[in-house]
């Protein structure tokens, strides 16, 4: 292929409004794989060099997908297909900026850099994005490879925009800021490490409420967890390489390959099918389900960190609101914070799918029994599950001390807002009932 065939087929995606026919497809296809050797050679030297940095990080590899290389190609008609640049990319999750710093510095010691650097960490994208990106020549063949470096908790905001995009059909992350406002502000909010004023807070349980983030997050997380854990076999763990397809109404499915090749095929085999689908086809340095969890949350779809990272805002908000003598805010807020803290304690129990039986029945996530366990393992797991849940009862224990201090001096507003604080056990255990998770004799003697 020249470089005139491949931008004259970005010219016809540009001028097209109707699916490309065969030969466009197979041409769009043959252009992509070009770069799959190039890409497996710089990621085996990059692993290597992410290593040297941290030894617990996350280096994952994907092509781009087929459709979002003709949406970005219909997104910037003046672009040439040949000089697109993120064809190939590398993604390394590490623990902190200095890292970061140090692994881009090896990188530039052993890569031709092409292009400028863009450093979103000093100044990140308007939507919160953050994270630096490079371009490396791969020498061979000449092709450039996009090489992204992030710290976890910055990759963690980043999988929380591409989830939101799936579960509520957005492209926040394609089309930025202007496609949908408040979401974009609210995850810019999310991302941002400075002291949120009172505006911004309110913009945040907002956003929460209206658009009932916290259960469709959380439902989503649970129903996925054990099945997709399930489809998990040993088998995975000896492959290096994975097609994963993310659904907002079915269980993701995880598939690995011994080589490129296959799951190339199977790929482009899938793509032709539905060109709609979310697919990304990757390979992870460590293929073991808990780095791929995490390398590609926003496609597992079974675990986040937001759930935890909002609670310090709700209980802000709430007494914020009481200290105010605002009631009826406050108890608006304080059921928001029991949602979450309702869907934190189901996580505790579900995390344990290795010993308990979760899987789908009846529209519900069924938790019971998995196998006859020995006394050695249920005492194991009980511990495990009881020092998760004390941890949680001491945080809790410690935001109902900061409300006592705002309770209102009027007789009446105390009354009610103590009675109301009485009953948050009762109101826990009623969404844990609610018709998301069904308990079948697993906590009837614990």
């Amino acid at each position: 292929m020249t470089n005139g065939e491949i931008n004259r087929l970005g010219q016809a995606i540009c001028i097209k409004k109707e699916k490309l026919d065969e030969a466009e497809l197979d041409l769009l296809q043959r252009f992509r794989i070009s770069f799959s050797e190039p890409l497996v050679e710089t990621f085996n030297t990059v692993r290597l060099i992410s290593d040297k940095v941290h030894r617990a990080s996350i280096t994952a590899f994907r092509l781009k997908r087929i459709s979002t290389i003709i949406n970005k190609v219909q997104r910037h008609p003046k672009m040439e297909l040949s000089r697109m640049g993120d064809i190939a990319g590398i993604r390394c999750i590490f623990y902190s900026e200095k890292e970061v710093y140090k692994a881009l510095e090896l990188v530039k010691t052993q890569y031709e850099i092409s292009g400028n650097i863009r450093d979103y960490i000093k100044d990140p994208k308007e939507l919160g994005y953050k994270g630096v990106h490079v371009y490396v020549i791969e020498p061979k063949s000449r092709k450039r490879i996009e090489i992204q470096l992030r710290t976890i908790n910055y990759h963690n905001w980043a999988t929380l925009v591409e989830i939101t995009d799936l579960l509520y059909d957005l492209r926040l992350k394609e089309l930025g800021y202007e496609s949908d406002k408040e979401f974009a502000h609210f995850h810019s909010l999310v991302s941002s490490e400075k002291e949120l004023n009172k505006e911004e807070a309110d913009l945040i349980y907002n956003v929460l409420k209206k658009r009932n983030f916290i259960t469709k997050l959380s439902s989503t997380f649970r129903k996925n967890n054990a099945e997709v854990k399930k489809r998990w076999s040993s088998k995975d763990s000896k492959n290096s390489f994975f097609l994963i397809e993310a659904s907002k109404s079915e269980i993701p499915t995880l598939q690995s390959f011994k080589t490129f090749e296959e799951a190339e095929a199977e790929y482009f085999k899938k793509y032709k099918q539905n060109e709609n689908a979310e697919i990304v086809l990757t390979s992870i340095r460590k293929p073991n389900f808990n780095q791929i969890s995490i390398a590609y949350a926003n496609y597992i779809l079974s675990y986040h960190t937001f759930i935890n990272d909002i609670k310090p805002i709700l209980q802000e908000l709430a007494s914020e609101a009481l200290e105010n003598n605002k009631y009826f805010r406050f108890k608006k807020i304080f059921r928001t914070y029991e949602d979450l803290q309702a869907n934190v304690l189901l996580e505790v129990l579900l995390e344990s799918a290795d010993l308990f039986l979760n899987e789908l029945g009846r529209k519900k996530v069924l938790v019971g029994r998995k196998r006859k366990l020995s006394k050695l393992q249920e005492n194991e797991i009980r511990k495990k599950i009881n020092q998760k849940i004390k941890e949680h009862k001491k945080s809790h224990g410690e935001f109902l001390e900061e409300l006592d201090l705002y309770l209102p001096k009027n007789f009446i507003l105390r009354k009610l807002t103590t009675s109301f604080l009485n009953k948050h056990n009762k109101r826990i255990k009623k969404i844990m009932k609610s018709n998301q998770v069904e308990f079948e004799g697993l906590l009837r003697n614990s």
